[in-house]
């Protein structure tokens, strides 16, 4: 027959009593399990410990004016433009930040000037930003911070070592940053750069439509005028304007400020066929009379991928024509160092390389980048 002392175990306490303190025991080892984790959050802990430092104290390339801002042309500029030019103007496409760090922790924090969404083109090429490290003999990608809000804040490295490194940050396509800055750990140390990677060598100059702009890319590396930079250790200031690349004289003007290597001129498929001829020999008259030094490269368009129709009958075959009539008059009218590249093969032939059958994806990116690259590096020097 049970006795009533069964019930206290030789403790002095009820079993009830021993089941609360168990429950309070789990209750505290569960709190300081939740403290240690929280402590162990790099994101939590280094949240409060970072410290930022504004990009526009960094070096900026991709750009040629001196202005303190991400925009690609100087506030003089908006009254010489045309308004669609001068607001994707704004766009930070091609423009990219070098600085030297010896961070385990780099986060970037940027406020956009837009919020940009469109239907066929990703949100981290629209308006993210990607980081490159220069690592044994080249640049490699290291990560692409992600957008939520039209302020961002991501961390993009976070490791164990402290070394010294390159780095390039390449900013938005389709959007432009109103605000940005670089956080680090605070015991570590961000400066200008101190190899002249991408710094050294005159720019390119590239103008053109909305895929010299970037569309689509999946994020801002992946733009062909990013890529070739990377290829060709040379800045490339991007002109590509978003259904506005018309052989703009306003926008040669800007161009003729440029002590380049190289202008490029990529205008037919933003352009009527009708006008292509007198826009292209006057747009390069005017850069030969402002740099007669300055070669320049007239690029066909390629054959847009959707359908089935027969490319000689295309459009673009048309502007094509036109713009070929324009470099013969250019080069019998005595002009020096006007070259010329046709638009075929560009982005490869097996209807692959775009998002839409006319905006490059990143692997039309890439073809038109290699497509692109040996008559470049015949003509810089």
């Amino acid at each position: 027959m049970k006795t009533k002392s069964t019930e206290n175990y030789g403790s002095g306490l009820s079993v009830a009593g021993q089941k609360s303190i168990i429950s309070l025991i789990i209750f505290i080892i569960f709190m300081l399990a939740g403290t240690t984790l929280a402590g162990q959050n790099p994101a939590g802990e280094n949240k409060d410990t970072l410290k930022y430092t504004d990009g526009q104290a960094l070096t900026i390339i991709g750009k040629y004016h001196s202005e303190k801002n991400y925009a690609r042309f100087p506030k003089n500029y908006e009254s010489k433009l045309r308004k669609d030019v001068w607001d994707l103007g704004q766009h930070s496409a091609g423009i990219s930040i070098r600085f030297r760090s010896n961070a385990s922790e780099i986060r970037v924090r940027w406020t956009l000037l837009e919020d940009n969404k469109m239907d066929h083109m990703a949100y981290t090429g629209i308006k993210g930003v990607d980081l490159y490290a220069w690592v044994g003999s080249r640049w490699k990608y290291v990560n692409t911070a992600r957008v939520k809000e039209k302020t961002n804040e991501f961390t993009l490295v976070r490791t164990n070592d402290a070394i010294y490194r390159e780095y390039l940050l390449n900013l938005p396509l389709y959007d432009g940053i109103d605000s940005l800055s670089i956080g680090i750990n605070s015991r570590a140390e961000i400066t200008v750069p101190e190899e002249n990677y991408l710094i050294a060598k005159k720019p390119v100059v590239y103008y053109g439509s909305s895929i010299a702009q970037g569309g689509c890319a999946s994020r801002p590396g992946m733009a062909f005028t990013n890529i070739l930079s990377r290829m060709m250790d040379r800045s490339f200031i991007n002109m590509g304007f978003s259904g506005s690349g018309t052989f703009d004289i306003p926008v040669g003007e800007a161009m003729s400020e440029i002590d380049a290597a190289l202008y490029i001129i990529d205008c037919n498929p933003n352009t009527k066929t009708e006008l292509i001829y007198e826009r292209a020999v006057d747009l390069a008259k005017f850069l030969k009379q402002k740099r007669p030094e300055i070669p320049i490269l007239l690029v066909e368009g390629f054959d847009y991928v959707s359908g089935f129709g027969d490319p000689k009958e295309s459009d673009q075959a048309k502007k094509n024509a036109e713009l070929s009539r324009a470099f013969n008059t250019l080069k019998e009218s005595g002009l020096k160092q006007i070259y010329y590249k046709k638009g075929a093969g560009l982005i490869g032939d097996d209807y692959e390389g775009t998002v839409d059958g006319v905006h490059p994806n990143d692997l039309g990116m890439m073809r038109i980048a290699e497509a692109l690259r040996p008559a470049i590096k015949k003509l810089v020097k």
